[in-house]
């Protein structure tokens, strides 16, 4: 089911009737069954792969709870991590590995299988990875009831894409018997209706440049292709924090509290402060399950470096499987590296000069890695790259929408619109009655005959 739906303005507001209506034993039981019909609603049989998550991270964190033999709790670590892992690379790396020994070999490992991504795999995949974790270092006890595991990996507002929730943040507030919190149900239709306008209006409208570069960059010169990076740096920000904007005050609505998953990425001095504000939630992931067990910045610089390139070539393949994602994870581990041997802080200066000098080069180093993410392998990549440094002639359009764009982004980020906006409505009740109202009656106008445009990392 899409956020961006009639659909789910029926569906939330059904739920939420229920959620508070209903005894906390009973609407633990509908919530759970709500968040398996959102994602039936998409796919009744891949919603298997769920149920197979929760009940081998259920069982498995169970058997590391209940035993003291190291041996026995590392063998179902491995087990929980082989089956997740296993499952994520079946449906997402097979082909990607077997095509690359093809291109080297020129031999298959085995025959393309061409299966469907199941929707938000890898997000849900890490969260229920986090969880048996967790339970193994003895940060966390393992839960005895299957219901909590079950609703932590399916609750539904986070489900497809995020934000990525340790279990000791959700699980312990889907126990909680919440009451109609109205400052709360309020905030959270701010960030719905600020959410689905960043996707309808500036996403969706950024989308027509972007796929047209994208079908055909050899007719395009390179300052059409420079502005459809610009129109891709709008689309993906808008769209995912978007989708996160949606996801968090969903939650609020319930009662549920969701951590920010950006904080303004695009004001940021460096690439490393970039990854604290840009898809929070992936970026700490990565850094507490993978960044520190393999060393961290604990032996010396060198060590440092090569942990911080396997951690963010790994971010990278996470996100597709290609090597144009390949290089993109290596690009930014590449540009986080460069900045820790120049000694460039990750605080922005003080001097209002340098700190829009390094926004500046900060800004662009990103807009050209995106290049790298958006297009469909690397030799196209590399073609866009090379049309836009040479200059190269070719079809041009107008870049009033895309610069107007950014600009306008910039100037809600930095006069923080966006909590503005939800601080109103959450203090006046008639207010976000009214935005909801209106709100919902002009985006199913906008809709009406038009088949919703999915989220970009659904295809994640």
């Amino acid at each position: 089911m899409l956020f961006n739906s009639a659909t789910f303005l029926i569906f939330l507001p059904a739920v939420a009737t229920l959620y508070f209506l209903l005894p906390l034993f009973w609407r633990r039981l509908m919530l759970l069954a709500a968040s398996y019909f959102f994602y039936a609603w998409w796919s009744i049989p891949f919603s298997g792969l769920l149920v197979f998550s929760t009940v081998l991270d259920y069982t498995v964190a169970r058997v590391i709870d209940e035993s003291d033999d190291a041996f026995r709790r590392k063998l179902a670590l491995c087990v929980s991590l082989t089956g997740n892992l296993g499952v994520l690379a079946l449906f997402k790396y097979a082909d990607f590995f077997s095509n690359s020994a093809y291109s080297v070999l020129g031999v298959r490992p085995w025959p393309e299988l061409d299966l469907i991504l199941p929707l938000g795999i890898s997000f849900y995949t890490f969260q229920t990875m986090s969880y048996t974790i967790d339970v193994y270092r003895g940060h966390l006890a393992a839960r005895k009831s299957l219901v909590d595991v079950a609703l932590y990996v399916s609750f539904f507002p986070q489900l497809v894409a995020g934000p990525i929730i340790r279990a000791d943040n959700l699980i312990p507030q889907l126990r909680e018997e919440h009451r109609p919190n109205w400052p709360l149900i309020r905030a959270g239709i701010a960030l719905m209706v600020w959410g689905l306008a960043k996707k309808t209006l500036i996403a969706d409208s950024m989308a027509p440049t972007v796929n047209e570069a994208y079908l055909a960059p050899e007719l395009l010169s390179g300052f059409a292709l420079l502005t459809a990076t610009y129109a891709f740096a709008l689309q993906i920000y808008c769209d995912f924090s978007g989708y996160s904007d949606i996801a968090i005050g969903a939650a609020l609505v319930l009662g549920v509290k969701l951590p920010a998953n950006f904080r303004s990425p695009y004001l940021s001095c460096s690439i490393r402060e970039f990854w604290r504000r840009w898809h929070i939630s992936l970026s700490t992931w990565l850094r507490d399950y993978l960044y520190i067990p393999l060393g961290g910045s604990r032996d010396g610089p060198t060590r440092t470096q090569i942990n911080l390139m396997i951690t963010m070539l790994l971010g990278g393949l996470w996100h597709g499987a290609g090597w144009n994602w390949v290089i993109w994870g290596g690009l930014q581990g590449g540009l986080m590296s460069i900045e820790r041997w120049l000694g460039v802080s990750e605080a922005p200066p003080k001097k209002r000069g340098r700190q829009i000098l390094r926004w500046f080069v900060t800004f662009h180093l990103v807009c050209f890695s995106w290049i790298f993410f958006r297009s469909s392998d690397l030799e196209q990549a590399t073609e866009i790259v090379m049309r836009i440094v040479t200059l190269a002639p070719g079809d041009v359009w107008n870049p009033l929408l895309p610069i107007a764009g950014i600009l306008l982004l910039l100037a809600a980020e930095i006069s923080r619109g966006r909590e503005r906006f939800v601080r109103r409505l959450q203090a006046s009740p008639v207010l976000a009655f009214w935005t909801g109202i209106l709100g919902s009656a002009f985006f199913l106008l906008l809709w009406r005959g038009v088949r919703s445009a999915e989220f970009l990392y659904f295809q994640f």
